[in-house]
């Protein structure tokens, strides 16, 4: 009796499954994520604790303590470090075997396309991501048994970027794989795109070229999901990566197919995604999901800035390196670049005489600001300052919103007694799982 695509379908990937139960690497990652995890947490607690006994001394410093930027991101840095530097050798071995023993040359005689046994394959590894998020779930839980606050939102956009960064992981190590001879090829592939990556991530914000790059960096793009920002350009970014690396490993994988018709196809491919991709990343969305709104501004100040249809264009007198210039981006500009449809931003030809000396230029520090022929100019970098300064170019009066403050949720908290389920039963149960499926 012949089997239906979709038994064989099933056949296939009960066969994945079986090859990643059976895979120490995997169940060794699972135990080190564990420990490190588990520090990460005891670290960041301990910190937080540390702020927090000073905010409660101090109210008005309580409205920074956000378990946001204070717990999580620090605990799921581990994750970065597991995703970056660890995991690829797991997805690695899933395909890599396959051409080394001859595996894949008989799965390409079943009534599959590559791309359909590629599908499998990523199927079998979103199983083995529910099984890695379960650490980091579980420091959730402890994190709120301690008393401490966890707004979801924050928390389900934090995942999904570790989700997204993760899904582009996998597909990079795939793609390696498809493309090397050799195990150790593969893994020299992988490491130089993403440690790469990571490198690129310090020249994010600065000048030339490589700033530029620096911007479209996966640590930069994941960073957007750490801070609470829900960004459409950064969704397509890893998913438009992802199905490229993917396709372009169904088109690499087969055996028989020439190297002329394999990269005529990668180019139709590339082509594609890139128009498709192209064009929905020019009309970008972002939702700020953090509980103190601290992407946005005031909502009738968003509404107001909105109404700015003519070109807005801010001219800075600051070098690159000054402070002030980051605390203008992070503040105003970044939030500004959301909500203003026509900006542009300019930086004029300044030089700094360092933090004693006199700058050679009158008007450093200086940031203008043209409008529909209207000219305001300031040396402020505060939004109260600059807000009504806006207003006045575009001839609007805004009465801002009432808005709940933001008082933060300082927690004075010991994780210790927690020490026993990171440290010694999470890694003991993996390992206990890896000696029952070897």
């Amino acid at each position: 009796m012949q089997l239906s695509k979709l038994q064989v379908s099933r056949a296939v990937l009960r066969q994945e499954l079986r090859g990643l139960s059976g895979s120490s690497a995997l169940w060794c990652l699972l135990a080190a994520l564990s420990l490190l995890l588990g520090y990460s947490f005891m670290q960041a607690v301990n910190l937080f604790s540390q702020a927090s006994q000073t905010a409660l001394t101090y109210p008005a410093l309580a409205g920074g303590m956000n378990p946001l930027e204070g717990i999580f991101v620090p605990t799921f840095g581990a994750y970065y470090l597991i995703e970056t530097l660890l995991l690829p050798f797991v997805i690695i071995r899933l395909i890599g075997q396959d051409k080394q023993n001859g595996t894949l040359k008989l799965l390409l005689q079943l009534p599959l396309s590559p791309a359909t046994l590629n599908l499998i394959k990523l199927v079998a590894m979103a199983g083995v991501w529910l099984l890695i998020l379960l650490p980091g779930i579980s420091t959730i839980i402890v994190w709120h048994g301690l008393g401490g606050t966890v707004y979801f939102p924050e928390i389900l956009c934090l995942l999904l970027g570790h989700t997204l960064y993760t899904l582009l992981i996998i597909c990079i190590a795939m793609f390696a794989t498809a493309i090397s001879n050799s195990l150790p090829t593969a893994a020299m592939i992988c490491l130089a795109t993403t440690l790469g990556s990571w490198v690129l991530d310090f020249a994010a914000g600065n000048g030339g070229w490589l700033g530029i790059l620096g911007n479209w960096s996966f640590t930069t793009r994941l960073r957007q999901f750490e801070s609470g920002l829900l960004s459409s350009n950064s969704i397509v970014y890893f998913f438009g990566l992802a199905l490229f690396l993917f396709i372009s490993t169904s088109i690499w994988i087969h055996p028989g197919r020439s190297l002329h018709n394999k990269l005529k196809s990668l180019a139709w491919a590339a082509a594609l995604l890139l128009l498709v991709f192209g064009a929905i990343m020019q009309r970008p969305a972002y939702i700020d999901v953090t509980e103190n709104h601290k992407h946005s501004f005031n909502p009738a100040a968003t509404r107001a800035l909105k109404k700015m249809q003519k070109p807005l264009k801010i001219t800075i007198h600051l070098t690159r390196e000054d402070g002030r210039l980051y605390d203008f981006e992070h503040e105003i500009l970044a939030k500004l670049r959301r909500i203003v449809p026509h900006l542009q931003v300019v930086f004029s030809k300044t030089q700094s005489a360092g933090l004693f000396g006199a700058a050679e230029d009158d008007n450093y520090g200086l940031i203008e600001y043209d409008y529909a022929g209207k000219h305001e100019q300031s040396y402020s970098n505060s939004t109260q300052e600059i807000l009504p300064l806006l207003y006045a170019l575009a001839g609007q009066k805004v009465k801002p919103d009432k808005v709940l403050e933001y008082t933060g949720h300082p927690l004075v908290t010991d994780a210790g007694n927690f020490q026993w389920w990171f440290y010694l039963i999470l890694p003991s149960a993996f390992l206990f799982t890896a000696w029952k499926f070897r």
